[in-house]
């Protein structure tokens, strides 16, 4: 799955936990039924995040063609209806050598506010 935007100006990857996040129970909230089975979600927005959920649509999907849709709740899903934790990093330079999703950080900083008294 790809992540996009309207101008796409920085990649990134994300990551997530989902372990204690029951997804056959988002299916029967939502009347999903047969004939959509949730494969994956889409967080998008900044100040909102709304969620959708990325399905395979059972009906319409063969062995040749897998029918894939972005499936919009009629009730609104928060990120923690379908997400425990959640990481997401972006490339804001212009150098393709940090879009490698198994480059990872050395140590971590903190930097203390100054005391200018």
């Amino acid at each position: 799955m790809k992540a996009s935007v309207q101008y796409n100006d920085r990649i990134g990857h994300a990551s997530a936990d989902i372990s204690g996040i029951d997804f056959d129970q988002i299916a029967q909230q939502f009347n999903l039924g047969e004939r959509y089975t949730i494969i994956g979600i889409s967080l998008h927005g900044t100040e909102e995040i709304s969620v959708n959920l990325i399905c395979r649509d059972n009906e319409e999907s063969t062995n040749e063609k897998e029918v894939l849709v972005d499936l919009y709740p009629n009730v609104d899903l928060a990120v923690s209806d379908v997400l425990e934790r959640l990481n997401v990093t972006i490339n804001i330079t212009n150098n393709a050598k940090y879009d490698n999703p198994d480059l990872d950080t050395d140590k971590e900083v903190t930097i203390e506010e100054d005391d200018d008294e």
